[in-house]
């Protein structure tokens, strides 16, 4: 996998939420069947001052606290109004690290995710800032995943927002490639 750093402007979403959790790895029997309903019964269609015909799926979790809220959404303009049965969120301005992915199913997600906070991040003058990070399906994954399924190896990417650290940054420029554990 390679990892890019890249800016992204403030995104307003507004989508469709699922309360879950990683105990009991609930969120890998909740989120499949979830993601395929919402396309399936292409309940993002109608969202109205959508961007662009892409989608997210975004994950707002605090550390230390198994549970999470997932919003699958699309990206609409700022100030629009989400309907009494969808979220609205705000995901800010802010440096992402962002790693492609082949995405065959819910464990090409996790193996991205866990090379970014496992492998790039403790090798980096980076630090997650703890805003919501997220997956991105744009026409590529949906030109691909609508003719050929997951066989044809849709493509997604996935964004985490990071800072850097200051004193990661000194010891960087001072030639140390590890930090001590």
């Amino acid at each position: 996998m390679e990892a890019k750093i890249v800016e992204k402007p403030e995104m307003h979403v507004v989508g469709i939420s699922l309360q879950t959790s990683f105990t009991n790895e609930r969120n890998k029997h909740e989120i499949p069947p979830f993601f395929h309903n919402v396309l399936k019964e292409k309940k993002l269609d109608d969202v109205e001052n959508r961007l662009n015909n892409n989608q997210l799926c975004v994950f707002e979790m605090k550390r230390g606290n198994p549970d999470f809220r997932y919003t699958m959404g699309v990206e609409v303009s700022a100030g629009h109004k989400a309907s009494l049965s969808m979220t609205a969120l705000t995901l800010p301005a802010s440096r992402y690290v962002s790693v492609r992915t082949i995405k065959r199913g819910p464990e090409d997600v996790s193996k991205a995710f866990g090379y970014i906070y496992k492998d790039y991040i403790p090798n980096s003058i980076y630090i997650p800032t703890g805003a919501p990070a997220f997956i991105y399906y744009d026409e590529e994954f949906f030109n691909v995943f609508n003719e050929k399924g997951y066989a044809g190896n849709p493509v997604a990417t996935v964004f985490v927002p990071v800072k850097p650290l200051f004193i990661k940054k000194i010891i960087r420029r001072i030639g140390i490639k590890k930090l001590p554990a």
